[in-house]
């Protein structure tokens, strides 16, 4: 099938957000999903979304693969939340808000040049949890990314969960580069107008590579989605 991603689903300028990207996987992909992405994806452009192999779908830009996907199995040890007000709190503290534009302002994501309803607009900023750093933020999905019963897709519950592991370094002034993999899965529904808890936090580095781990609660912490994701940061002499 042919998919256009629309400029406003960027992430850094005139490339598509990488969770939101992914999230079209998810959207087809049912259980656990692993998305790998290969190459920026174009926006205003149309793309074709087809099965590689059996059990397997790749995004393409004619012959060339902007990513990939696949059933997986999520590996991950979830810290404990903050409390919301915790979470709200540290808000305060996001590179979102730095300076006079904050990182990515115009980003799906995390951008604070976006409006509600337009975009996600999740500013995670430092914060410690049961004795662990994180970063962490509250988030009321708008009713703009719902569906008719109000629940959030997949779509942008998984797109939810990219900026935050990204921030999990930025936030100790370390560049994240762009996102390369995510692994992501859902256990609960997510309400559209209901306060949750976005978490990430750091799993490890390795080189250039760098792992994180990002979750999505309820206001009364229980779990509704989490997801592992490796960044590469940029090269020597590359901005």
């Amino acid at each position: 099938m042919d998919i256009t991603i629309a400029s406003r689903f960027c992430g850094p300028p005139r490339m598509g957000h990488g969770g939101y990207v992914a999230g079209l996987f998810a959207e087809r992909i049912t259980g656990c999903v692993q998305v790998t992405l290969r190459k920026p994806t174009p926006l205003d452009t149309p793309l074709q979304l087809q099965e590689s192999e059996p059990g397997k779908l790749a995004l393409l830009h004619g012959e060339t693969v902007i990513a990939e996907a696949e059933r997986a199995r999520l590996d991950l040890d979830v810290p404990p939340p903050p409390t919301l007000q915790q979470a709200e709190a540290a808000e305060a503290g996001s590179p979102s808000h730095r300076g006079e534009r904050g990182v990515h302002p115009i980003c799906f994501g995390c951008g604070r040049e976006r409006t509600s309803g337009d975009a996600l607009r999740i500013f995670v900023g430092p914060c410690e949890a049961d004795g662990r750093s994180l970063v962490a933020a509250r988030f009321r999905p708008d009713a703009a990314f719902a569906d008719a019963a109000g629940i959030v897709p997949r779509l942008y519950v998984l797109a939810a969960l990219d900026c935050p592991g990204a921030f999990a370094f930025i936030s100790g002034d370390v560049r994240a580069g762009l996102l390369g993999r995510i692994t992501f899965e859902a256990y609960r529904d997510v309400v559209a107008g209901a306060d949750h808890i976005v978490t990430g936090w750091q799993v490890g580095a390795e080189g250039r590579k760098l792992h994180a781990g990002t979750a999505l609660f309820d206001a009364n912490g229980e779990l509704c989605a989490a997801a592992r994701a490796v960044w590469f940061q940029p090269g020597p002499g590359r901005s």
